[in-house]
């Protein structure tokens, strides 16, 4: 008998499983575990640590094996049309055509296209990279950053302002009828998110809290309250403005050792930080 309460909202996550990082699978699980969703994991790699480190051991599953985890997981849980899905990092392409079996037109579907960021480059093969629009096809939702969104859209990383890519970000959303969270824009001492939708975009700007060392997982535990807050009928602003001021108070307490990354609590406190409109662009 399966002890997991039939009553409870369901986010099935299908992302890496890192032994030693707060990340894809284990950052999901802490983050929408605390917020009281049944968060149902399948792997789709194991690694010793993020591949955004050096030295990492990579266990490769074999090639079906998201497919084959979930259509036993339904055979003792009962999935609902209301659950959620939540795809995360793809080592290749088997994998993705494994995930691609079970995302297929789902109602609620947030897809984190991981394949790298500003300070290590690309950390996934050109193969996945092509592979990918597959599966952003029928994404509901898609969160990212801003190098994941350049590579992607083939933009230069130089030069790209916020109302260059508000625009592109809106006409992006109205084309494919989808939702973009585009998180990690460096400009000068801030960090600033954009959200857009077909019919509106925002962005926001906190304080850029640097750090000797890279925090692997800033950007899975943005998606995961991502995924928590646009599916409570948030407008797109109040969630950019919730999830960019807890990110921010949490990068904080991490950077003041009052918290550690296996700790961390998610608080409703004042939004400090506000959104701003680039509707009229």
């Amino acid at each position: 008998m399966s002890i997991l309460k039939g009553n409870m909202k369901k986010i099935i996550s299908i992302q890496s499983n890192v032994l030693s990082d707060l990340v894809g699978n284990q950052a999901a699980s802490l983050v929408l575990g605390n917020l009281g969703y049944q968060v149902i994991q399948i792997p789709t790699i194991i690694l010793s640590s993020h591949k955004g480190h050096k030295n990492y051991i990579e266990i490769p599953i074999k090639k079906d094996t998201p497919n084959i985890f979930f259509q036993s997981l339904k055979k003792t849980i009962k999935i609902s049309k209301d659950d959620i899905f939540l795809v995360g990092y793809i080592p290749n392409t088997n994998i993705g055509k494994s995930v691609l079996k079970i995302v297929k037109n789902k109602k609620k579907f947030v897809l984190d296209p991981v394949m790298g960021d500003l300070d290590t480059g690309a950390y996934v093969s050109k193969d996945v990279i092509k592979f990918i629009p597959n599966i952003i096809n029928f994404a509901t939702h898609i969160s990212l950053n801003f190098f994941e969104w350049c590579t992607l859209m083939k933009k230069s990383m130089q030069n790209y302002s916020l109302e260059f890519l508000g625009k592109d970000a809106r006409a992006y959303c109205k084309k494919n009828n989808k939702m973009v969270f585009i998180r990690s824009i460096i400009r000068g001492n801030k960090l600033c998110n954009l959200i857009a939708s077909k019919n509106n975009c925002f962005f926001i700007e906190t304080p850029n809290i640097k750090f000797k060392k890279r925090i692997a997982g800033a950007g899975d535990i943005s998606t995961a309250l991502f995924t928590h807050y646009i599916f409570k009928n948030y407008n797109e602003s109040k969630v950019l403005e919730l999830v960019s001021n807890q990110m921010f108070e949490i990068i904080k307490s991490l950077k003041e050792n009052k918290i550690s990354a296996n700790n961390l609590k998610i608080k409703k406190g004042k939004l400090k930080y506000k959104s701003k409109s680039l509707n009229n662009l």
